[in-house]
């Protein structure tokens, strides 16, 4: 194997390796929160009447089953409400290479053989590369007197062009990610693999 790619391969494999991650922050008044049934409900400024809300809907209500609290039959027989926001916005990331570099050889030659050498020249300027950046945001509230026990945010950053940056892969990878070891420290932020197994 060629130096170069010898000394490449580790970084490479350690880039695997570390997967996506996301920052999470939760909320909780210290007290337990029983499992109860749940239904979501679309924060402002989303459609709750939408095929996007009932793609993120799903996905949030299917992470909130797996830690106990299973879907009410109906908004008036559940024992929470979780208020769910999504947002996505797009933006530079850091700059990469530049997009050409043209290698320059030059040698020596002398009695008796000679010394050979090159550079690589970088053509134009770097380019940037664009992420897309996610913000899932749950809040669980009692149905009954509307107070709020728990709420928790996760963001993450993919580049823009990545199928994992879509609203379809994102949300439940983050919901699973926001209410592992739920409820959590209270105004702790962490940062966590968002790329693994349930």
């Amino acid at each position: 194997m060629p130096l170069a790619a010898a000394l490449l391969l580790p970084a490479l494999l350690a880039g695997c390796a570390s997967g996506p991650t996301a920052e999470i922050t939760r909320f909780n008044l210290g007290a337990p929160i029983p499992r109860e049934t749940v239904v979501i409900e679309a924060a402002p400024g989303l459609d709750a009447r939408g095929l996007e809300f009932a793609s993120i809907a799903a996905g949030v209500q299917s992470e909130l089953a797996a830690i106990g609290f299973a879907a009410a039959d109906s908004p008036a027989g559940a024992g929470y409400i979780a208020v769910v926001s999504l947002e996505q916005v797009v933006r530079d990331g850091p700059p990469r290479g530049p997009a050409l570099s043209i290698g320059i050889g030059g040698g020596s030659f002398g009695r008796g053989g000679g010394v050979g050498g090159g550079i690589a020249v970088p053509v134009g300027a770097p380019r940037t590369s664009e992420l897309r950046q996610t913000r899932l945001s749950i809040r669980l509230r009692r149905r009954s007197d509307a107070s709020v026990v728990w709420e928790g945010r996760a963001v993450e950053d993919l580049p823009a062009d990545a199928a994992a940056s879509s609203i379809a892969s994102a949300v439940p990878r983050l919901a699973r990610a926001l209410l592992a070891d739920f409820p959590g420290r209270n105004g702790e932020t962490i940062r966590v693999k968002t790329g693994g197994p349930r």
